[in-house]
Order: C-alpha cells, then structure tokens, then sequence
C-alpha cells in the first residue's frame, strides 16, 4: 500500500497545490468533508475577534442561532451569551402549537 508514502510525496508541493489536492478529497463526499472541516477547526486558531465581536455578539449571536432548526437545543449549553441568544430567536420561530382539548370544536 502506497499510503505510508504520502507524506514524502506531498512534501515539496507548494501550500497552493496542497490546498487544490485537500479541496478535491473534501469535496469527494459528505464524510471526507467533515473530516477536513474537524481537522481544520481543531488546527487553524480563530482570531480572538471572531469569538469577542461576532460569536459572543449580542447584536449577532441571535443572527447566527435563529439558522439553527428548533430541534439544535445543545447550542444553548455553549455559555451564557448563546443562552440567551437562544432563548431570543426560539421565540420568534415559527413552532407547530398544540391546540389545547377546550379550544377544539366537536
């Protein structure tokens, strides 16, 4: 198996061919993407202010969770700002209600 050899093959290609060959794997299914965008977040650092003025944001933060379907409760054990954010946008989405037994006519 020639596998064991990657590394030594891909280690003079320049950062732009890297990036063409990680792309075109990421992109061969659902699985290879997910597992370039987990080694991407676990190896590439946010800046400090992507975290302080766009995830924390309170102007934002209700923005970016009122893209989660209703069914995403765990978001809302991130911390405190994403808690209320959650609470704020879950409001205002369209929930099904359930009519109550006196409200329905026979």
């Amino acid at each position: 198996m020639a596998s064991h050899r990657i590394g030594a093959r891909v280690a003079g290609l320049s950062p732009a061919q890297l990036c063409a060959i990680i792309e075109a794997q990421a992109g061969a299914s659902d699985a290879a993407l997910r597992v370039a965008e987990e080694h991407a977040a676990r190896l590439v650092e946010q800046p400090e202010w992507v975290l302080s003025e766009v995830l924390l944001s309170p102007d934002l933060a209700p923005h970016i969770l009122a893209q989660l379907p209703t069914t995403e409760h765990a978001v809302k054990g991130t911390c405190r700002a994403w808690r209320r954010g959650w609470k704020e946008t879950l409001k205002k989405r369209k929930r099904p209600h359930l009519a109550s037994p006196l409200s329905v006519a026979c």
